[in-house]
């Protein structure tokens, strides 16, 4: 008998929606007030875990020999642990403090740990040495800038050779240098160089407007921010938040809730504008964000991280990222995208860490939650997880989101009967199903078939399918179930040769239809399937299994124990293992056709 496909492999790993990811939201600023700029409060970069419940990150362990903590530094940093690196580093460099190969790493790895008093300490050091050197540099201009000395600021940013990211970074920071010394003429003619740099318009559009109303222009401020809406098709979340609070401070609150609703309307599932919405409809203006030169820096730092981070540079991303919570600790927006980069590097406590620092009242503070409650998951901390959901669903009886998931997190946790009751709860949410909501109906109907409630469990996939025509993996779902039911077989077949021209590269879908011809008795043709679904995914259990039944149904019987054995070793479920070992004993010729 060939095992069934669990549920983490019979779906494509769809537990969780891909986030939207803030680098991807972003373009833009807001505004303030113009004049000299005053030092920047010091404040601790560092963020702590809020709750004591959570389990602990390990305390790096002191290596009493330079080359075992300069080696274990870098295992540290391959590994992805850069904390570990950073602590590793920095304690090599006790033992050699003037050694630059041990200097470099420990001063990048400072700045990207967000480690910001040692990372200046250190930048003063690789200065002597490396002059040019730009993580150095960076860093001693952030200082600079944060203790109110624009001039210097301005001298070392003269200084470094535009080219690479210095081509947009410099010359934006130093336009806001002007402006933080009282000229935002100045800073308008230093931005211009960026005016026709193909790609970068909405980003010179954007500080131009914010420049501008800095320094009280307030007609002209209004008359970018509307270009920029007009011309940039979809507006973005940011260049949303900060075009909508700019009209709402200055007397055009119908243009405001007109911006806002545009971009609700256009991203129907996104929750963070929501409340911005929310406060503009009951007359609650929004704050101001940047009130100083000081914080439009932080918001071109912000935007290069949201750069980097896209093009998968997240440790540079990091850097960038901390040096403008530096100059604005804040600075809620990119302590969202500094949990976004942590999150997808699996840093789990560390994201967790990012996240709990920003306040819950913010704009963002129920995406992070949920995210909270993902990591928490990620983490193993079930029970946390569920509760910070329950949390999130209680204070926001309109929302369906925390129970669907709910819903996922107790069907990855095959707590089936449990999910189908926090899916039920998300649809009485709803006041009308969306054909956007079709993954909440395929999604319950997972759960429902796993705890044997088929005829439920069927009406939701069809109904999904209702929503999202030809959605493959709802197809390759519903088929796969009537397959194993020895139902519709026709259609079935149907159904998963359309999923497989829609997803040729999912082995899953692939082993399906190879697993419905083998039902129907055509092997030769469930081989071909089930050969390609194996390379696709060689490391499957389930799938390896399936092809050596069919092999051994056409007589290649050397392979099918082959694979078999192949089986074996890729730790299939504990009920079929002595299943496999039987058909590697004996065969299947005693066995039933159709098993």
């Amino acid at each position: 008998m060939s095992q069934v496909r669990p549920i983490t492999q019979r779906v494509t790993r769809w537990g969780h929606w891909p986030k939207t990811a803030v680098a991807a939201l972003v373009v833009g600023l807001v505004p303030a007030a113009c004049g000299a700029e005053p030092p920047v409060q010091r404040a601790d970069l560092s963020v702590q875990l809020v709750s004591a419940e959570l389990p602990q990150r390990a305390s790096t362990p002191t290596i009493a020999s330079p080359y075992g903590a300069y080696l274990a530094g870098l295992v540290a940093k391959r590994d992805g642990d850069l904390e570990s690196a950073a602590d590793y580093m920095i304690q090599a460099l006790r033992y050699d403090p003037d050694n630059p190969e041990v200097l470099l790493p420990a001063l990048e790895l400072a700045a990207a740990t967000g480690r910001q008093d040692e990372a200046a300490g250190l930048a003063q050091r690789v200065i002597a040495v490396q002059p040019e050197n730009p993580v150095a540099n960076l860093v001693l201009t952030v200082e600079a800038a944060r203790s109110g000395d624009m001039q210097r600021a301005d001298e070392i940013l003269a200084m470094q050779p535009e080219r690479g990211i210095n081509q947009i970074l410099v010359p934006m920071l130093r336009a806001w240098v002007k402006t933080g010394e009282g000229d935002p003429d100045g800073g308008l003619e230093r931005l211009s160089v960026l005016e026709g740099e193909r790609g970068f318009a909405v980003l010179h559009g954007l500080h131009a407007a914010l420049i501008n109303e800095v320094g009280g222009r307030s007609e002209t401020a209004a008359t970018g921010y509307e270009t920029l809406l007009s011309t940039t098709g979809r507006p973005t979340l940011r260049l949303t938040w900060l075009a909508g609070s700019f009209f709402e401070r200055n007397g055009q609150q119908a243009r405001a809730l007109e911006v806002y609703r545009d971009f609700v309307s256009s991203n129907p599932g996104s929750d963070i504008l929501a409340p911005m919405l929310e406060n503009a409809e009951k007359g609650v203006t929004s704050p101001v964000e940047v009130t100083k030169a000081t914080d439009g820096m932080a918001e071109v730092l912000f935007h290069i991280a949201s750069l980097l981070s896209q093009e998968s540079a997240t440790d540079a991303a990091l850097v960038h990222l901390y040096q403008a919570i530096a100059l604005r600790p804040d600075f809620t927006l990119a302590r969202v995208l500094l949990g976004e980069i942590l999150q997808n590097q699996g840093r789990g406590f560390d994201a967790i860490a990012a996240y709990r620092s920003i306040p819950e009242d913010s704009l963002f503070g129920w995406v992070v939650r949920l995210r909270v409650a993902e990591e928490l998951q990620a983490l193993e901390e079930v029970d946390l997880a569920l509760t910070e959901l329950d949390d999130l669903a209680a204070e926001r009886p309109g929302s369906y989101e925390p129970l669907f998931r709910k819903g996922n997190l107790l069907r990855a946790e095959e707590r089936f009967e449990e999910a189908v009751v926090a899916y039920d709860d998300a649809v009485d949410r709803l006041s009308e199903i969306l054909p956007r909501h079709w993954s909440l109906l395929y999604f319950r109907g997972i759960a429902l078939e796993r705890s044997d409630q088929w005829e439920r469990a069927e009406a939701d996939f069809l109904n999904a399918l209702g929503l999202q025509p030809e959605q493959p993996y709802v197809m390759n779902y519903l088929a796969y179930s009537w397959v194993e039911k020895k139902k519709n077989l026709d259609e079935a077949e149907a159904m998963l040769v359309r999923a497989v021209k829609l997803r040729p590269r999912d082995g899953y879908i692939v082993d399906s239809l190879g697993w419905v011809y083998y039902r129907l008795g055509r092997y030769e043709e469930a081989v071909v399937q089930l050969e390609k679904a194996v390379e696709l995914r060689p490391q499957d259990p389930v799938i390896n299994d399936h092809l050596g039944d069919a092999l051994w149904r056409v007589g290649r019987r050397i392979e099918a124990r082959f694979q078999w054995n192949r089986s074996l070793s890729l730790d299939p479920e504990a009920d079929q293992i002595p299943i496999i070992e039987k058909k590697i004993k004996d065969g299947m010729d005693a066995l039933p056709q159709d098993i």
